[in-house]
């Protein structure tokens, strides 16, 4: 597929079918992607790569409960309230795999540097047939000392993006967009 095509068709999808992702196959994305632009050739990035959906389950659980221990200061998440309160809700969506885009929170622009390493991801798994959404549920839970020690992350980097994968089920319909607002003199 051509890059136009690509970026045109990506979709954020949150179901996918019961085919395997291989985690060689995420590798590679994620191999390819840190081909992205960086500040001060920083490279400021971390990955950390989950593939079991019992797994994400339980963090899921665990991001739900923090959520609604911080809902007051979240006004963002309290349209969501009770997604949260509901015990079957998955902040993950049920995925088996989810790949987290840590940055090194020393490099000054290591957000926009994994932004682009995500943005990356998401494309170039789009072009394998293998739909992502970025979850901003899981923010709370990914950043704590105690996931950052189970999993080996340095305490300075942060999350960024987190991103759930799968073969796609079906290819979603486009949204309507806004036409891009341009400032002129």
């Amino acid at each position: 597929m051509d890059v136009l095509e690509c970026i045109k068709s990506r979709r954020s999808v949150r179901k996918f079918s019961d085919k395997k992702l291989e985690y060689d196959t995420i590798k590679n994305i994620i191999d390819a992607a840190v081909c992205a632009p960086t500040a001060q050739m920083r490279e400021p990035w971390g990955f950390l790569v989950i593939q079991d959906k019992e797994e994400l389950k339980a963090i899921s659980d665990v991001a739900k409960e923090g959520i609604k221990k911080e809902i007051d200061t979240l006004p963002h998440f309290k349209k969501y309230e009770d997604w949260f309160n509901d015990p079957e809700y998955n902040v993950f969506y049920g995925s088996e795999n989810l790949v987290v885009v840590y940055g090194d929170s020393d490099a000054h622009w290591y957000k926009e540097d994994c932004c682009c390493v995500a943005d990356n991801i998401m494309l170039l798994a789009n072009n394998e047939g293998i739909g992502t959404c970025w979850i901003g549920f899981s923010e709370i839970i990914l950043d704590t000392p105690e996931l950052k020690e189970k999993y080996n992350i340095p305490q300075n980097y942060k999350p960024v993006a987190s991103l759930i994968m799968g073969y796609m089920d079906r290819t979603p319909k486009p949204p309507r967009r806004k036409e891009a607002l341009m400032f002129s003199k």
